[in-house]
């Protein structure tokens, strides 16, 4: 089912220079991607942009909660925060806050590869010492 939101649309007019940007249905809302790493999320024509150590403080000090896909749901969050309508209404502050949301998209993908790479490193390390030790089980017997 196809989802149209004015904000949405509002949005990646104003983001459009953030790079390749598009839009498609996400948790009964809209996602906005730029090349496609999810950016932010409109749901109830309210905007939520990708938050991570450097930008969260600007959020928490005007009391924007965090998305959450499923409400009912205890512990399941995103890294996205509500954004301010004084914010979405300036186009520029706009613009800075995506700038600043992007920035914090991609240092999260940078982590979470890093996390995959050092995760196959550890597998691998762990499953050369179990064949290790099994030889040297082996050699004992």
């Amino acid at each position: 089912m196809r989802v149209k939101s004015s904000l949405a649309s509002y949005v990646t007019e104003h983001l459009a220079f953030l790079g390749r940007i598009s839009n498609r249905a996400i948790f009964g809302g809209v996602g906005i991607f730029i090349e496609e790493r999810l950016l932010g999320i409109v749901i109830n024509e309210c905007l939520y942009l990708h938050t991570d150590k450097s930008n969260i403080d600007d959020y928490l000090s005007r009391g924007m909660e965090q998305f959450k896909p499923y409400p009912n749901a205890f512990d399941l969050t995103t890294d996205h925060h509500r954004v301010p309508a004084e914010i979405i209404e300036n186009p520029e502050e706009l613009r800075v806050w995506g700038q600043r949301s992007l920035n914090a998209a991609i240092e999260a993908a940078k982590a979470k590869q890093l996390a995959g790479i050092e995760r196959a490193r550890r597998e691998k390390r762990e499953k050369k010492q179990a064949q290790d030790g099994a030889s040297t089980q082996k050699r004992k017997r």
